[in-house]
């Protein structure tokens, strides 16, 4: 196999030139005995989208769709979110991915004492990251007005910018002073793409942390992920992510990337499926967010779909990732490069 010199084929720069991510760690203490669920991801997202319609909303209209101020209000961007007029691409689709993802605590976890501290962290892409004053506000309102169907109360104490490159973290609001700082730790598709390193890269085991759904040729992958459904899914939820959210253009040079992915081979896999249901207030019946968990190693010339794979870690992939779902994490990379 070769030696990756470099990551920066032309393809990845363009899909990656405008991109940018911001990742907060947030800690929430409960101010009462809590009893949660064991996935959480459903259960936060639901109760926080509630509550920053409240703070957003100003015709109290039942949907978005009919809304005079919809395309400048930040409730309809982050949460209804849908292709804006003349674009040229998904312009079919009544809605395109969020620009954000929460990413809930893996413990198995269900029950938290008063005082006890949660943390979990929060992804915004592109022109999401400009409103986080409103994610702050709208998790110190759903602390007030508490989660699951108990209403169980807390309050947050600390919101931190995570430099993605470094790890390190910028304090952006903390309980004691109640205000927002500006931190400089967004990260940048291209800073990823150019990323250089001097290893080979023939073998690479990808270890899944929450229930994913990935989809290739009309089915959901649920005894083996093929590195092309992988690849696919990524490359389509980035290109959206970009065209969508960070001002980029949507690169049809993707395709190759594709085509490369067929050389790539699954050698080891302890995927194994869990199954998940939440409750959908809007569908007003439970809804699957089933899907595998464990890793699987894959074997080939890995070096091209670096950049690929180190961004699908942060956004997620597969179905239902602004729950949480479709997190992994890369076995033996780390990302930690000085600034």
């Amino acid at each position: 196999m070769r030696t990756m010199q470099t990551a920066t084929e032309g393809q990845q720069k363009s899909i990656f030139s405008e991109f940018k991510l911001a990742k907060y760690h947030i800690t929430i203490k409960a101010l009462e005995h809590m009893i949660l669920p064991e996935f959480k991801g459903s259960m936060l997202r639901g109760g926080f989208g509630h509550v920053f319609k409240r703070i957003c909303c100003a015709t109290r209209e039942k949907t978005c769709d009919a809304c005079l101020i919809r395309h400048s209000c930040p409730y309809a961007y982050v949460f209804e979110t849908s292709p804006p007029e003349g674009a040229e691409y998904m312009h079919k689709q009544t809605k395109v991915p969020r620009p954000y993802v929460f990413e809930l605590p893996l413990e198995d976890k269900t029950e938290y004492n008063a005082g006890e501290e949660l943390t979990f962290h929060l992804v915004l892409i592109g022109r999401a990251i400009d409103l986080l004053p409103y994610f702050i506000f709208a998790i110190r309102e759903l602390g007030e007005v508490g989660i699951t169907a108990r209403r169980h109360k807390f309050e947050l104490t600390s919101i931190y910018a995570v430099d993605c490159l470094t790890g390190e973290e910028q304090l952006v609001y903390s309980l004691d002073n109640n205000m927002v700082h500006t931190a400089n730790a967004v990260l940048i598709g291209s800073e990823v793409a150019n990323w250089v390193t001097t290893f080979s890269l023939d073998r690479l085991t990808l270890n899944f942390l929450t229930p994913t759904r990935v989809k290739y040729r009309g089915n959901y992958c649920f005894n083996e992920i093929p590195f092309i459904a992988l690849v696919q899914n990524i490359t389509i939820r980035l290109n959206a992510l970009s065209y969508f959210h960070c001002d980029g253009v949507w690169d049809e040079n993707i395709r190759d990337m594709r085509e490369m992915a067929s050389s790539i081979k699954a050698t080891r896999s302890t995927l194994t499926k869990r199954n998940i249901l939440r409750y959908s207030n809007r569908q007003g019946k439970k809804d699957s967010l089933s899907g595998v968990t464990g890793a699987i190693t894959y074997e080939g010339d890995l070096g091209p779909f670096l950049p690929i794979l180190i961004l699908g870690q942060f956004v997620h992939v597969g179905s239902d990732a602004v729950f949480g779902c479709g997190q992994y994490e890369m076995e033996g990379i780390s990302l930690s490069l000085p600034r």
